[in-house]
């Protein structure tokens, strides 16, 4: 059966912290809109349908109409407003959406539209982050309380006859009357550019596209999350560029690879999909009408989409992890990381150049999440991640450039790299292609065994501390493609 992708999609603005090498125009080139501030950069993201607004998400009283020259209420409008005043023609904007595709749609959204003071801030949490997870011990973490600005969403709704309805919730609207208001707003310019995106989203929306991109996800894909964010957002950012240049008389100008590419690891992996997956929009299509190709003939895996290549080039390597039959932890999950995941995370310690050239050359990976029950004081985790390279040669590079991560994460003892108890390090070589990294808390990365050769690895939990590295099994190879990612989910940012 196939399953409904209704989904939110989410503008989120990240201040970049930490990066060092990025002046504040560079900062803002990943947005290519005016920035409401000079270091701020913005995203688009899609999250699933059950993470609705909540309470402290939304208003609980209709912002005040101010007289506006585009009201949204005529007999031939096919968007329907309400909020504060937008500032541009919302339903012309859709329909120079509707242009761009060829579509032959004839529904529109609503679309509320929300003053600063209307509008309360997203969390990280709400975001779906945690210090708990493998991301944040991994480094994928923000650095203090960066500020979060969602500038807005498009939200489905199916009807009972199996029809949908689309509502767009735009936020932090600057008054048009120049009157001030509190913290960041979007001006007019600003804002048309984000209607652009959401709407396309709508057209995506009541086409059914993402559902078909989801029926077309290869079954030997892997971090297919991360590929559906990228086909879905990606095709959204470029509608943005063209839009601008075919409608506000702007530059087409793409977001900046290069200045993505030195942000922080957090806003790497938070921006990789949008900044790679309108990259890899513009390699798959030759004009906005054809945004939808993408969804036929999906990527099959990141890598493919970080450096453009199509689905049937540079597919998976073979790879099997498994837990050992006498693992004194429980091992409850396993999933598919990715080049983007595996980037970020070197990002976090060695620069954006060294992070690029540790992560090319992935061939792929497993992740198994290990955790102790037997602690009455709290669950202790821990992971195993086996990553295999596409040979020996790209295999040392990462080698050689996660030892230099691993020398700037932590103190080194007995090969075990330290920061606090849950922020343990160790690398064992496990063959000619592949290492596995053990990583959380201090009694798995210490007690943990690694054994196999590049096709098939094998992790254990001991009850004994382990000393240095495990030999490798000897290297028989498979010519059977294994792999048992578990089904696509819609990205939670």
């Amino acid at each position: 059966m196939k399953r409904p992708l209704l989904a939110l999609t989410l503008a989120l603005m990240l201040l970049v912290a930490g990066c060092n090498t990025a002046t504040q125009d560079t900062s803002t080139t990943i947005e290519d809109t005016e920035a409401a501030t000079s270091t701020a950069t913005t995203v688009q993201t899609t999250t699933t349908a059950t993470q609705t607004p909540t309470a402290t998400q939304t208003t609980t009283s209709e912002p005040a109409k101010e007289s506006c020259e585009y009201s949204g209420q005529g007999d031939d409008d096919i968007v329907q407003e309400s909020g504060v005043c937008l500032g541009f023609d919302a339903d012309q904007v859709y329909r120079n959406i509707l242009e761009m595709t060829g579509s032959n749609v004839t529904q529109g959204p609503s679309i509320q539209s929300k003053s600063p003071e209307q509008t309360t801030p997203y969390t990280f949490d709400q975001f779906g982050f945690s210090n708990q997870s493998f991301q944040a011990v991994m480094g994928i973490a923000p650095e203090g309380t960066p500020s979060v600005y969602v500038a807005g969403y498009a939200q489905p709704q199916m009807n009972p006859d199996g029809g949908v309805e689309v509502n767009v919730v735009m936020r932090y609207i600057a008054k048009q009357d120049g009157s001030p208001a509190p913290g960041r707003t979007q001006n007019a310019s600003e804002a048309e550019v984000t209607a652009a995106h959401e709407f396309l989203h709508a057209v995506q929306f009541y086409q059914g596209s993402q559902d078909r991109l989801a029926s077309n996800l290869r079954s030997d894909g892997v971090n297919l999350a991360n590929v559906e964010t990228s086909l879905i957002e990606g095709s959204a950012v470029y509608f943005e560029s063209e839009y601008q240049e075919r409608y506000m008389g702007k530059e087409a100008a793409s977001r900046s690879v290069e200045s993505w590419a030195n942000s922080s690891a957090f806003s790497m992996y938070t921006l990789g999909p949008y900044v790679m997956g309108e990259r890899y929009t513009k390699f798959r299509v030759n004009s906005t009408a054809e945004f939808e190709k993408l969804y036929d003939n999906p990527a099959v895996t990141m890598e493919q989409i970080m450096h453009n290549k199509m689905p049937d080039e540079d597919l998976p390597k073979n790879l099997t992890v498994e837990q050992g039959s006498d693992s004194v932890w429980n091992q409850y999950s396993k999933s598919t990381k990715g080049e983007l995941f595996l980037r970020s995370s070197l990002r976090a310690e060695v620069s954006g150049e060294l992070a690029a050239a540790g992560a090319e050359g992935w061939g792929a990976d497993r992740l198994m999440q290990f955790q102790n029950t037997s602690y009455a004081e709290s669950y202790k985790y821990g992971y195993g991640w086996t990553v295999r390279f596409d040979n020996a040669s790209e295999k040392e590079e990462f080698v050689d450039i996660y030892q230099q991560w691993l020398d700037n994460r932590g103190t080194e003892q007995n090969g075990v790299y330290a920061m606090d108890e849950e922020h343990n390090y160790r690398m064992v070589d496990i063959d000619s292609e592949t290492v596995v990294i053990l990583a959380g808390h201090e009694n798995f990365v210490t007690q943990a065994t690694a054994t196999g050769n590049n096709s098939h690895v094998t992790i254990t939990m001991t009850d004994s501390k382990q000393a240095g590295s495990v030999q490798a099994d000897d290297d028989g190879e498979d010519t059977r493609v294994v792999v048992d990612q578990q089904a696509a989910t819609r990205v939670v940012a």
